[in-house]
């Protein structure tokens, strides 16, 4: 009796010690699976679409998605391995030091070092980036409602000053 007993023990003091490995090698997988594609159209919070709607905007992603990888790698080119690491390092510790905005970004520039040539091929990136994602939208747009269209958030752009007129 004494012995099942230790023998219950061993055996379920191995398990409970073996349940952690097991879960980090099953997140381990996970991990090694990659990145998904990135989506060219998100759904926002306030929108619910029909079945048929979800298969068109993933008609839409599967469209777009390829020349949004394909821009990124682009992308990975211009800047080296070293800068990228230099730029996160910069954009965490402009976060912790409270910069936001343009300040912000001169610092991140600053520590990555990024030569004239590499701003301008990042930027013509950027607008051949901004030309992708406003195609995939203006046919998100096509397959909403007009009630769907209406919760969309409007465009974050720069306001117009307004002129004063003399007196």
């Amino acid at each position: 009796m004494k012995r099942t007993l230790q023998g219950l023990l061993v055996l379920t003091l191995a398990v409970v010690l073996a349940m952690p490995a097991m879960a980090a090698e099953e997140k381990k997988k996970k991990k090694k699976k990659g990145r998904k594609a990135p989506a060219a159209v998100r759904v926002p919070k306030g929108i619910v679409l029909t079945a048929d709607q979800k298969k068109q905007v993933a008609v839409i992603n599967k469209e777009f998605a390829p020349k949004l990888v394909a821009i990124n790698k682009k992308g990975a080119t211009i800047v080296t391995p070293e800068q990228r690491k230099a730029r996160s390092a910069a954009s965490k510790k402009a976060k912790a030091d409270g910069k936001k905005g343009k300040e912000a970004r001169a610092a991140v520039d600053a520590a990555a070092k990024i030569t004239p040539e590499q701003k301008k091929a990042l930027g013509a990136l950027n607008k051949e980036r901004q030309a992708v994602i406003k195609a995939a939208r203006a046919k998100f747009a096509e397959i909403l409602t007009a009630e769907q269209k209406a919760k969309l958030p409007k465009k974050k752009g720069k306001k117009k000053k307004k002129k004063k007129k003399d007196a």
